[in-house]
């Protein structure tokens, strides 16, 4: 049974190409992801800050139900993750952090850390139960589980 989901992928620049393979991952749990995803490998020749957010950032959030953040080792260094995640939370969006595959001892984005409601490591298992809110999982990018800013995370 196929189970599709309207999903934004924030990420570093440089994990791209890892979208794919996240998608790829989630395909073998019956995942069939609508992505709204930007990607710096289709240039929009946008350079004002402010129009990227508006014209590209915020529709492609709000469409999506679903914002998943690949974690890589520099991904806690990016002003625009940490916005998307910020600006998925407005919005009421769903927020799961995935760790990439290979990728140990990464630091979590600061809003990813307020905001997530599960952080998991490259396992479509825990992806898939983290999706579907079977459980709220934690845990730091070696797999072993760590406390949430459980503050931040109270859900309405």
């Amino acid at each position: 049974m196929s189970k599709t989901i309207n999903l934004f992928v924030s990420h570093k620049g440089e994990d791209e190409r890892k979208i794919d393979a996240f998608k790829k991952l989630m395909e073998k749990k019956g995942y069939d992801f609508r992505d709204s995803s930007i990607r710096e490998s289709e240039p929009n020749k946008a350079h004002d800050e402010e129009y990227i957010k508006n014209k590209y950032l915020k529709p492609a959030i709000d469409w999506a139900g679903t914002v998943v953040v690949l974690i890589g080792n520099n991904t806690h260094k990016s002003d625009w993750v940490n916005w998307e995640i910020e600006y998925a939370q407005q919005c009421g969006k769903k927020i799961i952090g995935v760790y990439l595959q290979g990728e140990k001892d990464s630091e979590l984005p600061e809003a990813l850390k307020d905001y997530a409601e599960s952080c998991v490591g490259w396992n479509a298992e825990k992806i898939d139960e983290a999706i579907r809110n079977d459980r709220v999982i934690w845990e730091d990018s070696n797999g072993n589980p760590i406390t949430p800013n459980v503050s931040s995370h109270i859900s309405c």
